[in-house]
This record gives structure tokens, C-alpha cells and sequence, in this order.
């Protein structure tokens, strides 16, 4: 039996759309949660997202309809953060915003894996890269500032970033474990090493 064949009737559910928005939110960050702890191939049961958020499992249907709706709705919540996140750091130095990019995408590492699985689902376009006009503009400034040649294919720049760093997180923990180490040691060595390049590019 599957979890639609056993879906509970729907009764009083709250009405106001402050506490809806509240219900979606915990219940988004629920769905999150669970990913993180037991990955995002292990499935995501919809009783155990309700229990985890607190809330009756009639609202999860009520809300999102299905178990990809939440899924797609978390990921949403979830970028519009990480994306506030880097808009913050346009106003960085040419190297630091690319680092700092990097570091916000780990930090949201079960997300951009969500990203992707919806990405190979296919049944919706996932946008992963919503900040391209942002960092086109911030280009400009570089190159103004002599910071980037103006030769450069500044959005062909953005899709190698976004490849770059979409790339690193979603293999960061396989190949850590493979070569010895701990991913946040890798993190580090990532970094340092993604300076080093930076600075040679900027000086020659």
C-alpha cells in the first residue's frame, strides 16, 4: 500500500494564512532535515516529515498535494536562503565572492542534491543559476576595475562557476572518503587552493 492509497480525510485544517505559511515552512524544513540524516536516496516518508514538524500528516497533503511538491517547495525555501546568502557577498572583491560562493553552496549540500535528483527527474525546470544577471553586472565592475580581461566571456564565466561549484559539492563527501580524508579538510584545502589560482589569475 502506498502512502496516497492511505491518505487521511482532511478536516480542520487551519485556515489563516499565517499559520498556513508556518505549517509549509515547518513542514519544508522537516523534509530537509530527514534528508540530510538518512540521504537523499533513501525516500522520504511523509509520516515521519509530519511527526518531525509537529503537525497532523493530513496537512502535508493539504499543503503540497504530494510527496515531490514538498520536495519541490523545500528545495525553493531552501535556495531563496542560499541565494541571499551569496547576493550578500556581490559587494566582495572579485576572489572573495567566488569563495565565498563556494562555501555557501556546501553549506547547503543535501539541497543541491535535492537540486539535482529534480534536475534528472525532469518533470519541472530547476533554475541553477538565479543569479546570473546579478553576477554578469558584478563583472562589469571587475573588468572596469581591471580585475578581470575584458576579453573574458563573462556568461560563459557564470556557467563555469555554477558547473564548478554545483560539481565540488555533490562529489566533495565520495572523494574525501576515497583519498583519506575528511570533508571539511578537503573543504579547506579546496579553498586555499582556489585562492592560490585566483590571485595568479588576477596578477597575470
Amino acid at each position: 500500500m502506498t502512502e496516497s492509497d492511505e491518505r487521511p480525510d482532511v478536516t480542520k485544517l487551519e485556515s489563516g494564512t499565517s499559520t498556513g505559511d508556518a505549517t509549509r515552512a515547518l513542514l519544508e524544513h522537516a523534509a530537509l532535515d530527514l534528508l540530510a540524516e538518512k540521504g537523499v536516496l533513501a525516500g522520504l516518508n511523509l509520516r515521519e516529515v509530519a511527526e518531525r514538524a509537529g503537525v497532523n500528516r493530513a496537512l502535508v497533503y493539504h499543503h503540497f498535494g504530494s510527496r515531490d511538491e514538498l520536495l519541490r517547495s523545500a528545495l525553493k525555501r531552501d535556495m531563496a536562503s542560499r541565494m541571499s546568502e551569496i547576493a550578500e557577498g556581490l559587494s566582495l572583491p572579485f576572489n572573495s565572492r567566488l569563495r565565498q560562493m563556494l562555501r555557501t553552496m556546501v553549506r547547503h549540500q543535501r539541497a543541491l542534491q535535492l537540486a539535482f535528483l529534480l534536475l534528472l527527474d525532469g518533470k519541472e525546470p530547476v533554475k541553477l543559476g538565479p543569479l546570473k544577471d546579478e553576477w554578469l553586472r558584478t563583472f562589469v565592475q571587475d573588468i572596469e576595475q581591471g580585475v578581470v580581461d575584458p576579453a573574458t566571456d563573462t556568461e560563459a564565466l557564470v556557467v563555469l562557476m555554477s558547473a564548478l561549484s554545483y560539481g565540488y559539492v555533490l562529489i566533495r563527501e565520495s572523494i574525501a572518503e576515497e583519498i583519506g580524508i575528511d570533508p571539511v579538510n578537503l573543504d579547506w584545502r579546496v579553498d586555499a587552493l582556489l585562492e592560490q589560482l585566483l590571485q595568479k589569475g588576477v596578477e597575470s
